[in-house]
């Protein structure tokens, strides 16, 4: 008999079926509840290996032993001539259909009923962490009874090519109520976290800190356009009020500025708030959905994404030369170009474009603080301190509540070694979005430069909880097991860093000499392009040196850094910890911080 039929006959595909469906029903029901828990990951990896680990066991046993009327017995002991293995197959095909049929019911339960629920649960476990970082309770946030969040409208419309319209709809009521004094409004990236989650609005208020919800729908169809809105009480659940809008599309700005007036008036009284809402920047009906086109695509964060926000920022300039928030959009796509595309050989000209476009609106409205903020944000990437926090302190003048300014603004102090400056701004931008995911990683980081790295892996992990797929945050994940000289843990990071980017394997090859280098006192083989700022962060490669312990390759590379037009958006990591410690004793590092770091935010 052929070993393929004595396999067969004595069920061992069987019971290797059955154990198989067994382990993958235990491991989602374990995994479920131990997230219920809070187990960490380390328990749940540890179940997994002992079920995968009991297979050849349960196999083997299938091949040695028999189940017999009298019991369990030896595979040697059966009599062959009895249809004892028969009886068992019959047995075993039963066991096995019974369990597909649970497999299958646990996987549409997990599929249809637990997905939403889990979804809802990330968000709202992250966000509480997030809260506790700073510090914060989300329901308890300061001066909750003048706030508001404004959920992402609805889109009604048959096309869903419409969603840029619905979308920024939402965001321009939202951009009108932030202008008000006194009012508290919840950040875009925080209340579009909640986008298609269904989830009750008592439940989203605890999580923003809001005591009121604007929501509603969009219905656009040809020239028509139906818009509804109704403004809850969270307190009670009360509709304070409600309105649908039907008005040919020509007249959105006036529908736009009906929608802002009605809330305000209702929140007037009783919050007593200020009534004065910016007046629309353009008249233009193309200009102004190109606008909303630009600004879809550049919240999605992609550097093919940030391409089309371009485009569309560019056309509506062109069909209103006057439309300031057209200017502001494309300053803000062309800055941050370099930084997405990882190209740093076109960031001389990106940046002339985004200056330029800044200014045009400055030109149009010298209190623009989005505007200020972009070219605060060149001269910081320049190390032109001076320049970089004037507009930084003009930009938060002008615009004390915009999250955006205040993480741009902590990301410069940090640049110069303000550490606690830097931990105060972060926390201000993130009690405004505390579910943002670029706040939150490079809010981590600055643990990373003090040298805590375990609790910026701890702050990591939890906005990678809330957003798996955000690179920055993986390689800040990687950059944290590199200083502790965890290097597999650093090339799985970096791994998924490639997998995410495509082609960023850079940081793998960096790992690799850190730790080819690393403890042997002579460095390992440098990857190829370590030296050529266009194609590596200098910073992060200079810290993969001064891990390495090379440190006079490191002191090469900002040098080479500081005498290039290209962007440092590493600086910050000049007056780090780990910098300090090991380099701090070297003449050329104590001058290369006096002169690319020294300023003092606030004084000439």
């Amino acid at each position: 008999m052929s070993i393929f039929n004595e396999l067969k006959r004595r069920n061992v595909f069987k019971v290797g079926i059955a154990y198989v469906i067994v382990a993958w029903l235990v491991a989602q029901v374990l995994q479920l509840v131990f997230e219920s828990f809070g187990t960490p990951s380390w328990a749940i990896k540890t179940v997994l290996v002992l079920l995968a680990t009991g297979l050849p066991f349960a196999l083997f046993f299938a091949w040695a032993f028999e189940m017999t009327p009298e019991g369990l017995k030896r595979e040697s002991e059966v009599d062959r001539s009895q249809p004892v293995a028969a009886q068992t197959g019959r047995k075993l095909n039963l066991t096995v259909t019974v369990l597909l049929v649970l497999a299958l019911a646990y996987f549409a339960y997990d599929k249809f009923v637990l997905t939403e629920d889990r979804e809802a649960a990330l968000v709202a476990a992250t966000t509480q962490a997030l809260a506790k970082q700073a510090s914060v309770e989300p329901d308890v946030a300061a001066d909750t009874g003048r706030s508001i969040a404004v959920l992402p409208f609805v889109n009604m419309s048959s096309d869903p090519e419409q969603e840029y319209f619905s979308d920024g709809i939402s965001e321009e009521l939202l951009n009108g109520l932030a202008k008000i004094n006194g009012l508290k409004v919840a950040a875009r990236t925080s209340s579009f976290s909640f986008k298609g989650l269904n989830r009750p609005v008592g439940e989203i208020a605890q999580v923003l800190g809001v005591e009121h919800i604007l929501e509603g729908s969009v219905r656009k169809s040809g020239s028509q356009i139906r818009i509804t809105a109704q403004l809850i009480r969270v307190s009670d659940g009360f509709h304070m009020w409600s309105e649908t809008y039907d008005r040919e599309l020509v007249n959105i700005f006036a529908i736009q500025d009906e929608i802002t007036e009605a809330i305000v008036g209702e929140l007037r009284v009783k919050l007593d708030v200020q009534t004065q809402i910016a007046p629309t920047t353009t008249s233009n009906h193309e200009a102004y959905q190109e606008y909303l086109q630009g600004r879809y695509y550049w919240n999605l964060r992609t550097t093919t994404n940030i391409y089309l926000a371009v485009e569309h920022f560019e056309r509506a300039t062109q069909l209103d030369p006057s439309y300031i928030d057209a200017w502001t959009g494309l300053a803000e796509a062309w800055v941050l170009l370099p930084i997405w595309e990882f190209n740093y050989e076109k960031a001389p000209e990106q940046f002339e474009k985004a200056r330029l476009s800044a200014n045009k609106a400055l030109a149009l409205n010298a209190s623009s603080g989005h505007a200020h903020s972009v070219l605060g944000y060149i001269h910081m990437l320049k190390l032109e301190w001076r320049e970089c926090f004037d507009n930084f302190e003009l930009a938060l003048r002008f615009e004390p509540n915009d999250p955006s300014i205040w993480h741009w603004y902590a990301y410069a102090l940090s640049s110069v070694g303000k550490y606690a400056m830097a931990k105060e701004a972060y926390q201000t931008a993130s009690n405004l979005d505390p579910l943002s995911r670029i706040i939150n990683t490079n809010s981590a980081m600055q643990f990373n430069l003090l040298g805590q790295y375990d609790i910026a892996l701890d702050r990591i992990d939890q906005t990678l909880t809330l957003a798996p797929d955000f690179g920055y945050a993986w390689h800040t994940k990687g950059t944290s097991h590199v200083a502790k000289n965890e290097f597999a843990e650093a090339r799985a990071a970096f791994e998924k860093v490639r997998e995410l980017y495509g082609n960023e394997t850079l940081d793998l090859n960096l790992v690799a000499y850190i730790e080819e280098s690393f403890g042997t006192g002579k460095p390992g083989q440098p990857p190829a392009g370590l030296d050529d700022p266009i194609l590596a962060d200098p910073y992060f490669a200079a810290f993969a040196l001064v891990c390495a312990g090379q440190y006079e390759g490191a002191l090469d590379l900002i040098e080479q850094q500081s005498a290039s037009n290209i962007p440092h958006s590493g600086v910050f990591y000049l007056k780090s910890v780990l910098f300090q410690e090991k380099m701090g004793h070297i003449p050329r590092y104590q001058e290369l911080v006096t002169r690319l770091t020294t300023f003092e935010p606030g004084q000439d």
